[in-house]
């Protein structure tokens, strides 16, 4: 029998998808495992959530019967991208994702989480790598000490956020520097001829 209350309910809220602590998060999903639910976890970025994204979503989803995506903040993806990343905001991350339809759960990871702090407070039936993940054979082994098994995931798509934004730049590029060529020369004499 489908139990269609709370976060099954397909009118879930954001607000009720979205889980704020870690001690939230584990109880919740202890929960949910008194209920039979197979648990899926899987993190990222997901910074301009594309088709590949969804697809990774959906193929997780089949792995279990909740699916609870670790969402990346702003200040680690700045860590690890640069300055310029993310392009979208950790809020309006969460959120997309929250309406994603293979999501059940969504939780904010952040710089001062411990060490595997979601995949310990989660402790997933299946734990969703993508295919280029940064586990060592190591950590992988440490990482089945918290989750019944590793289930990793090949791209879904054959472009990723970076190469998709490193288009946008050089299509601007393109385009900016014909316009640039004109006005440059110009605005630099003036500016020369003030100082």
């Amino acid at each position: 029998m489908a139990t269609l209350s709370g976060i099954l309910s397909p009118n879930a809220s954001f607000e009720e998808r979205c889980v704020s602590s870690l001690d939230e998060m584990a109880r919740t999903v202890e929960h949910l495992k008194g209920l039979n639910q197979r648990i899926v976890l899987t993190s990222g970025s997901f910074d301009l959530i594309h088709l590949g994204h969804v697809r990774y979503l959906a193929k997780a989803k089949e792995l279990g019967d909740i699916l609870v995506v670790g969402v990346d903040s702003d200040e680690k993806i700045r860590r690890r991208k640069g300055p310029d990343r993310p392009m979208v905001p950790e809020d309006e991350r969460l959120q997309l994702l929250a309406y994603q339809r293979p999501v059940d759960l969504v939780y904010l990871k952040r710089e001062d989480d411990p060490r595997w702090g979601l995949i310990k407070a989660v402790s997933p039936d299946v734990l969703v790598l993508t295919e280029d993940h940064g586990y060592s054979e190591a950590e992988q082994e440490a990482l089945l000490e918290h989750c019944g098994r590793l289930a990793v995931l090949e791209r879904q798509a054959s472009v990723t956020t970076s190469e998709r934004i490193r288009q946008m730049y050089m299509h601007l590029g393109d385009r900016l520097g014909p316009k640039l060529a004109e006005v440059l020369p110009g605005l630099i004499d003036s500016i020369l001829k003030r100082g």
